[in-house]
């Protein structure tokens, strides 16, 4: 079972999400005040899933998202109910497989455990597990070996049941020509658009209607509710900073960890690959060989031609287009006969040709380099900055205790934190929710808090709260400036504009479809009133004006056998698109590699789905309860 689990992506990918993914400083109740923790979200079976479990998935979830989008993320799509119902489906299939591992008897030993751990190159010194490396590494992510271990015994055994139902997918090579087919099929197509503008003047908005929308959408025409604050931010950037290290303490860490600022010997050269096979007969092994002897005799004669005869005779073809050239590589990356020979050659040498596995090697060794360990004064700085941050990533937790507990006895002034922690009290002109949203770096919670009821009133600190990885804020208003609205003078203009280019719109819409009628009818371009432009070539998923995905839906949904095919439907501009889809082009290029990745695409989601199925059995036998009640609590 654990060797199945080992030599999936999952673990891997579990290891890397664990690595990465900060967890809280504070415990759960710094989040969930009142008891609120303990409360059930959901329950499987016996087990239940609490809020505490709930909100540290959501904020990992967030964490993954930030990374991954980085400035295009928006927080606020978590505060979706479906966002958030989606995540919480996810620990419900996490404690179903969970649960079937469970019953199945499967069990991760220590030793088993700890071969994964040591194998992780995050923990390793010069390609050994460093227990230092582990303990430091987990520490700055505030994490401790127990709960890294637990977290990542309880993934393992859950790969153990999900790797073989989603591996288990054979996808035949003419469904996967097909898939490749379908997928990179472009089509041509000619358009016509009835377009608002003609529409414009035919429409009248008078007064009335103007006033009348007005009316009817209040909060629409408001000057938004703005706020002066203050607030600051705890950093490890700033406790970094910071932090103070002496030269006595880099100069230990140089001698300390020597080898990590030696640079090894390495090499640099270029092949020409004479292949035999496993099984060639003696008469083949000798044609490899002369070949190989005859090729090698031609570079003697003459070296500059290395590279036309590695392009010519070399069948490696990971290098036989650039010449053979292999780049620099160390020891321990070629296959020791061929590394044996280039390590004991100089820069410039030509090598008669060396046997390996692959078979003949005719081999020119372009550059060398010794091993090299770079002096103290050259990596001083770099070990200064690591041994700060390594500081302050230690000094940061109770720096965070500290800073809750200040922002939260000294509620009418964020002074006192500020003082303490040798932190920087910010203040802010009128600003409106979003704005401050963007000092939160983009966390709604700290913008709910700021703008609650009871903070506008009070003008107290908001409590602290981690905003991003190693980030926490806490802020207060300072003054408030409810929202207003706009007087109906001021935009009875944008009203008046907004409701003519609605109106046309809807008559360019009808126009469109009346068209597309006739068109479909077997009317004459002239006789529809359309005129289509020159054809032009489209592909799935690109991007073309006038073509928005409905419409693009519709054009590779046209019958192939009945072409020309029409389609239309609503443009971005607000008009009508009229598509005649003319000619199919179907890539009849069966490249190797492409098909490869199109079969590992259709396994991928065939594996998906098959996944979904045996989890939705698990769930048909088992008890899943979702309290809603304690589900919308935030």
């Amino acid at each position: 079972m654990f060797d199945l689990v080992a030599k999936h992506k999952r673990v891997a990918q579990v290891i890397l999400f664990l690595l990465m993914v900060p967890f809280a400083f504070f415990g759960v109740d710094y989040y969930f005040r009142g008891g609120a923790a303990d409360a059930a979200v959901a329950t499987v079976g016996k087990e239940d899933i609490t809020q505490a479990d709930y909100a540290e998935a959501l904020r990992e979830q967030s964490d993954q998202m930030r990374r991954q989008m980085g400035k295009n993320f928006d927080p606020a799509m978590f505060d979706s109910p479906e966002v958030r119902f989606a995540v919480l489906e996810m620990l419900i299939n996490q404690r179903l497989l969970a649960g079937k591992a469970q019953d199945e008897k499967f069990r991760v030993t220590d030793a088993q455990l700890q071969q994964v751990i040591a194998g992780i190159p995050a923990f390793q010194e010069d390609g050994k597990f460093s227990p230092d490396r582990y303990r430091m590494l987990l520490q700055s992510q505030n994490m401790t070996p127990l709960y890294f271990e637990q977290k990542l015994r309880q993934d393992l055994l859950v790969g153990a049941v999900q790797e073989p139902v989603g591996s288990a997918n054979i996808v035949a090579r003419p469904s996967a020509l097909r898939f490749l087919g379908l997928l990179e099929q472009r089509r041509e197509v000619e358009l016509a658009a009835v377009d608002i503008d003609p529409f414009l003047r035919d429409v009248k908005v008078d007064d009335a209607q103007v006033k009348d929308f007005y009316d009817k959408n209040p909060t629409a025409f408001q000057t938004p509710e703005q706020a002066r604050i203050e607030y600051v931010l705890l950093t490890a950037d700033a406790l970094t900073a910071q932090a103070a290290v002496t030269p006595d303490e880099v100069r230990k860490q140089y001698d300390a960890n020597v080898r990590q600022y030696t640079a090894p010997e390495e090499r640099a050269a270029a092949h020409i690959l004479i292949p035999v096979k496993p099984d060639a007969s003696d008469a083949e092994k000798a044609a490899a060989k002369k070949l190989a002897d005859d090729v090698h005799a031609k570079a003697k004669a003459n070296p500059a031609k290395f590279g036309d005869l590695a392009k010519e005779f070399s069948k490696d073809p990971g290098s036989a287009e650039q010449g053979g050239d292999l780049g620099n590589f160390g020891r321990g990356t070629m296959v020791k006969p061929f590394e044996d020979a280039v390590f004991a050659a100089k820069a410039g040498d030509l090598l008669a040709p060396v046997q390996s596995d692959f078979g003949w090697h005719v081999i020119k060794v372009t550059g060398a380099r010794a091993e090299r360990t770079q002096a103290y004064e050259e990596v001083a700085a770099q070990i200064e900055a690591d041994l700060k941050k390594q500081k302050a990533g230690q000094k940061f937790a109770a720096a965070a205790d500290q800073f809750q507990n200040l922002v939260y006895e000294q509620a009418d002034s964020l002074a006192g934190v500020a003082k303490a922690l040798d932190l920087k009290v910010q203040a802010t002109p009128l600003i409106t929710r979003s704005q401050a949203q963007a000092i939160g770096l983009g966390n709604p919670k700290f913008v709910q808090a700021l703008f609650s009821p009871e903070s506008i009133q009070s003008k107290r600190n908001t409590e602290a709260m981690e905003v991003a990885p190693n980030t926490l804020i806490a802020g207060r208003i300072v003054e408030f400036k409810p929202a207003a609205p706009r007087p109906f003078a001021d935009v009875a203009g944008e009203i008046r504009v907004q409701l003519t280019r609605r109106a046309a719109s809807e008559l360019a819409q009808k126009a469109g479809r009346a068209k597309l009628a006739l068109l479909e009818a077997g009317k004459s371009d002239k006789e529809a009133g359309v005129a289509f432009g020159k054809p032009l070539t489209v592909g799935r998923g690109e991007f073309q004006s006038g073509l928005p995905p409905e419409v693009m839906k519709g054009v590779f949904q046209a019958n192939p056998d009945k072409l020309p095919a029409l389609t239309g439907g609503p443009n971005e501009r607000g008009g009508f698109s009229i598509v005649r889809v003319n000619k199919v082009f179907t890539p009849t290029d069966s490249d190797k590699q492409r098909v490869d990745m199109a079969a590992s695409r259709l396994s991928d989601q065939l594996g998906r789905e098959l996944l979904n199925a045996y989890i939705a059995s698990l769930r048909a036998k088992a008890d899943v309860k979702i309290n809603q009640a304690n589900l919308e609590k935030k």
